[in-house]
């Protein structure tokens, strides 16, 4: 019996330990120029399912999904990565955080547009 009890102990630090949840951080501006410049990445897109990006070096970006494919701009400012399409429904500003083993996108308004797993 002595030698359950602390078993028990270190599977109950370790399972509390696990199960809660990650922190987000904030990417900062390199942080995220590093992540996508002159890169294609899979996301998914809290709207629009799977789409899959690609962010040139001169700021040209192109996306496919399902519903087809738009271009658009692409910029970091203060950390925060700017999508301008030219049809897709998404223009402005978001923060870019990882959380856990993902990177999210968010929306200006601070709900998660897409994530990517890198």
């Amino acid at each position: 019996m002595k030698q359950i009890v602390p078993f028990c102990v270190a599977l109950l630090v370790t399972a509390t330990v696990y199960s809660q949840p990650t922190e987000p951080v904030n990417l900062t501006t390199e942080e995220v120029v590093a992540l996508i410049k002159n890169k294609s990445i899979s996301t998914q897109n809290t709207r629009w399912g799977s789409v899959s990006l690609q962010f040139k070096e001169d700021g040209t970006l192109y996306g496919n999904n399902n519903g087809g494919s738009d271009s658009g701009k692409w910029r970091v400012v203060e950390g925060k990565l700017c999508l301008e399409w030219r049809r897709w429904d998404y223009e402005g500003c978001g923060i870019v955080r990882r959380v856990g083993s993902e990177v999210q996108h968010l929306w200006p308004n601070g709900g998660v547009h897409f994530v990517y797993h890198p």
